[in-house]
């Protein structure tokens, strides 16, 4: 298993997509790529039929998917507000590859595990790894994550959505070399290949933890038998002046995945924004369901907390055969977030090496937290390919 990876800011993009592929060339023979994750800025929308052919003809024998992005990552890099286009190409002999294009009438009338099975060609007990890219304007995203989450139980998804676009139809997504302008695509993974998923979140949990004791829909009334406002009131005045003043600009809500852990960390819980307060009956509204019984913790985000997440979650691989690696990251991380561009890209590499990477700033990024799916927002979702102890190394 090889992969190769390359990224480009050149303007014309007949020499972008040259670069790109004399680049992954020289670390992957492209005859020999069976994968190609492909993802461009809108700026080279015209032309994106003429690139994707000279990909499809350069790359064979490789399924070509990808999608247009609002910034790119590849490399070493990630581009944001420039031109741009990255690769991730890669040799996996003993992985089934199997591409797919859903719409939103074949989700909705997609009922059944065989109606799925139908749709992207695998089975769940073939344990498959997903990989999707969504234009949000003309299919339900969340009923697409929430499907998998039922019908394919613990295969984890990664990818996210397409950000290139305002308005319907200004997206494009590729499948099998092929430009559509709706629904998702992607490629299931099954056989020789181990793929860890890392999710930061980038946020720190504040306070105590409490179980909410009254809710409603997405509405918090009570934690641990106390009006909601009043429990994130009684957080707030016992915080150092400087998290203090964080809670006022950056507050979010932790929900516990896994409620059998004896202790909750980094990784164990799914974040959600704060919404809305009533401060006449003392409720909070979050972005997520507020579901009684469940644990939840007041968090805080920041640069630092976003960067100490991304390294904690990334330190067990430090060390591993990591072979090839796709980051998907929120359109409001990069430089909106810190001084400089190519931030989570350089903290990869700081700690795992030089591994061959390529992916794209989302609209919302998937993920797994506690072994089920979900869209995420300021994140960072990685998916890191190693072959199985079991299999010889190329």
């Amino acid at each position: 298993m090889r992969f190769a990876s390359a990224i480009s800011n050149h303007n014309d993009a007949q020499q972008a997509v040259e670069q790109l592929l004399a680049e992954v060339d020289e670390r992957l023979t492209t005859g020999m790529a069976d994968l190609a994750m492909f993802f461009s800025t809108a700026h080279f929308e015209d032309e994106l039929e003429d690139v994707t052919q000279v990909l499809t003809e350069a790359l064979p024998h490789a399924q070509v998917f990808g999608c247009t992005a609002e910034g790119t990552i590849g490399g070493d890099r990630e581009l944001e507000r420039v031109p741009s286009m990255s690769l991730l190409v890669g040799s996996l002999p003993d992985v089934l590859i199997r591409p797919f294009h859903m719409t939103q009438s074949q989700l909705a009338s997609s009922e059944s595990i065989f109606d799925w099975e139908r749709l992207v060609g695998v089975s769940p007990e073939s344990k498959p790894v997903f990989i999707s890219f969504a234009d949000p304007f003309q299919i339900d995203v969340q009923q697409y994550v929430e499907q998998v989450n039922k019908m394919y139980p613990m295969a984890p998804l990664v990818g996210g959505i397409a950000s290139a676009a305002r308005e319907p139809g200004q997206n494009r997504l590729i499948t099998s070399g092929q430009i559509v302008r709706e629904g998702i695509v992607g490629v299931s993974l099954t056989g020789q290949v181990v793929v860890d998923t890392v999710v930061s979140q980038g946020c720190r949990p504040i306070g105590a933890s409490f179980v909410i004791t009254k809710g409603d829909r997405n509405v918090i009334q009570e934690l641990g038998g106390k009006p909601a406002l009043r429990r994130l009131q009684e957080t707030i005045v016992n915080l150092s002046d400087d998290d203090e003043e964080l809670a006022k600009q950056a507050l979010f809500v932790g929900r516990v995945i896994d409620e059998r852990k004896d202790s909750f960390s980094h990784g164990d819980f799914l974040i959600h924004n704060i919404v809305g307060a009533d401060r006449k009956n003392g409720a909070i509204g979050i972005a997520g369901l507020a579901r009684v019984g469940a644990t939840v913790q007041f968090h805080v985000r920041d640069r630092d907390s976003a960067d100490q997440d991304l390294r904690n979650l990334l330190a067990p691989y430090i060390g591993a055969d990591v072979r090839g690696a796709m980051l998907f990251g929120c359109n409001g991380r990069g430089s909106h977030m810190w001084d400089r561009a190519g931030h989570d890209i350089g903290v990869l590499r700081e700690l795992l090496g030089d591994v061959p990477t390529a992916g794209f700033f989302c609209g919302g990024e998937f993920g797994p937290v506690g072994g089920s799916n979900f869209i995420h927002g300021f994140t960072a979702s990685i998916a890191l390919l190693r072959e199985p102890e079991n299999i010889k190394s190329q």
